[in-house]
């Protein structure tokens, strides 16, 4: 079986401790084989432009397997 890259998404997640719940947002569209430096500069740029604290970030992607 062959495993073929599809898509992949970054969730950002952000501390809201006046609500006191974990506010997400996701952004999709994000290319294959992202390095985790380039991530954490993503993270720390959106969270620049809010208010809220960043607390973390996950990548979810998507592959699918072919047989050869």
């Amino acid at each position: 079986m062959l495993k073929q890259w599809e898509e992949a998404n970054v969730e950002l997640y952000f501390n809201d401790y006046e609500n006191e719940k974990e506010v997400k947002q996701s952004f999709s569209d994000l290319k294959e084989n992202a390095t985790p430096d380039q991530i954490g500069s993503f993270q720390n740029a959106i969270g620049a432009l809010i208010s809220l604290p960043t607390a973390h970030a996950i990548v979810v992607e998507k592959h699918r397997y072919v047989q050869a």
